[in-house]
């Protein structure tokens, strides 16, 4: 979950789930006349879609931290790496048995979490150390994934877009649409100085296309709504974001049954940002 603050006695949460298809929509979008489309176009929208659905299992009945509050997928704690890998595990089955092309590039995304994003994002910690963490690599990199790019390689669908260079292009891909949608969807309103850490406002490694280098991609905040993206990636202009949040009490919850009856309850609203180019 994603926790800001949106008044005074509430907070705004915004599931992971649907973090993820806000990046879908970013990856559906993404082309125009000087970004190339992502290709396979449907199995990269869907797993950009897909990418955090393994959150499901989490968030379908949440628990609140050791001190009593919504847990923030930063910052809140609470939420053990057994529990985590776990889901991790299930939600690349899950996209797997629909497209083997996401499945590769979700499994990729969440094992990159937990290594800098295999060299991508060398600010985030590398936690092969922790026992349950390099089990759950192992399990990746030594079964599924050399299974997924076998599967791949012999399909007259996937066959062309499963070399490495290929699967690594869109993997970089995968992780612009990860981090715009958290820097869209993590604050509230928009122009927020309350969230200190998770993406910056400046995107590294972002492809181009064929035969061009990658650049890098700003994101600078007008309003409450709007922000401007440059260079702008999109196959329109403006192009309107909307994702649902729910508002919850600001305050302790003494146990989970607490924060459930209220999480349920929770009025539900709908945010609109707008990305547009220069």
């Amino acid at each position: 979950m994603m926790v800001s603050t949106y008044d005074d006695s509430r907070s705004v949460v915004v599931l992971q789930i649907d973090h993820s298809r806000v990046a879908g929509l970013l990856a559906a979008h993404w082309g125009n006349n000087v970004f190339t489309e992502a290709s396979p176009y449907s199995s990269v929208v869907v797993a950009a879609q897909e990418h955090d659905n393994g959150w499901w299992d989490w968030e379908i009945k949440p628990t609140p931290n050791d001190e009593g509050h919504p847990i923030d997928y930063i910052t809140g704690g609470g939420l053990s790496r057994a529990i985590h890998t776990a889901f991790d595990r299930n939600g690349i089955a899950r996209v797997a048995q629909q497209d083997p092309y996401a499945g590769l590039l979700v499994g990729m995304h969440q094992a990159g979490l937990n290594c800098g994003g295999y060299g991508l994002l060398p600010h985030m910690k590398d936690r092969r150390h922790i026992p349950e963490v390099g089990e759950f690599m192992r399990y990746f990199e030594e079964e599924v994934r050399p299974a997924l790019l076998k599967e791949l390689r012999q399909s007259q669908e996937h066959a062309e877009f499963s070399t490495d260079e290929h699967i690594w292009t869109n993997y970089k891909l995968m992780e612009v649409f990860d981090q715009l949608a958290q820097f869209i969807c993590n604050r509230y309103p928009f122009n927020s100085t309350e969230r200190r850490n998770g993406p910056s406002n400046v995107i590294s490694n972002v492809p181009v296309g064929p035969g061009k280098e990658d650049t890098s991609m700003t994101v600078t905040v007008l309003d409450e709504k709007r922000a401007v993206v440059q260079p702008f990636p999109f196959d329109v202009s403006p192009l309107e974001v909307s994702f649902p949040g729910r508002l919850v009490p600001n305050r302790r919850y003494p146990d989970r049954a607490d924060f459930l009856r209220q999480f349920y309850k929770a009025e539900r609203l709908t945010i609109t940002h707008v990305l547009e180019a220069p």
